[in-house]
């Protein structure tokens, strides 16, 4: 498949709008104005032509961006893009570009700018509750001693990791000892 990947460093023109599909697929669009600034000849530098994108984000990119841009902020968008065609009311044709976003951020040339991890929602606490029964489960049978706690020692020779100093020098990588089974 050719797609076109492009990446769009500029500012949102207007606040993003939230919308769905009528599938109910959740995505946020915002237009996205791309000045070139380049030197001239006697080395001043100066604005070159305006480019404007429209841009769409799907699900949570979408739903993230809605909650993060605003009017005028610096964004860097990378998604694939499409140019439409269509016959103006005059017969003449127009085009405009389109972004599907798959990355959308904040320009930090300009400025800075905080993380915060967003929430999954409410298909987050039904997949908690869920899975409820079987955490208490699987805690029962550890408080019990079934079952063999992850990392316990397993004839440790002295100056190794154990069990009790997890986190500290229990390399990950390291294989679990060898178990025979009987045929």
């Amino acid at each position: 498949m050719n797609e076109t990947v492009i990446t769009v460093c500029g500012r949102v023109v207007a606040d993003p709008e939230h919308r769905s599909t009528r599938a109910g697929t959740q995505f946020t669009t915002f237009r996205v104005a791309s000045t070139v600034r380049r030197r001239n000849r006697e080395g001043v530098f100066v604005d070159g032509p305006t480019s404007f994108y429209n841009v769409a984000a799907y699900r949570s990119v979408g739903m993230n961006s809605h909650t993060s841009l605003r009017k005028g902020d610096p964004v860097v968008v990378y998604g694939r893009l499409t140019i439409n065609t269509w016959q103006r009311a005059d017969e003449s044709w127009g085009s405009s570009p389109e972004v599907e976003a798959i990355t959308v951020g904040h320009d930090l040339t300009f400025g800075t700018t905080e993380y915060a991890k967003a929430g999954r929602g409410a298909a987050d606490a039904a997949a908690q509750e869920a899975s409820q029964h079987g955490y208490a489960m699987m805690t029962d049978r550890l408080e019990s001693g079934e079952g063999q706690r992850w990392g316990a020692p397993v004839d440790a020779p002295s100056g190794e990791a154990t069990g009790d100093d997890l986190g500290e020098d229990v390399d990950a990588t390291e294989q679990p000892a060898a178990v025979t089974v009987p045929a």
